[in-house]
């Protein structure tokens, strides 16, 4: 899965939530910088640990 997919998927999560657009393009945002700064084994640890 590429980041385009992913960041999709949690917009269609978060909307589901029934999240406003400003809190979805923060968390936009936040999930940008995580996926530049934060290894896919890293994130995968802290998913199956949450």
């Amino acid at each position: 899965m590429n980041n385009s997919a992913a960041i999709g998927y949690m917009i269609l999560a978060a909307k589901a939530l029934g999240w406003d657009k400003l809190e979805i393009k923060k968390l936009d945002l936040a999930m940008k910088s995580e996926m530049d700064f934060t290894t896919e084994d890293k994130a995968e640890e802290v998913y199956r640990s949450f």
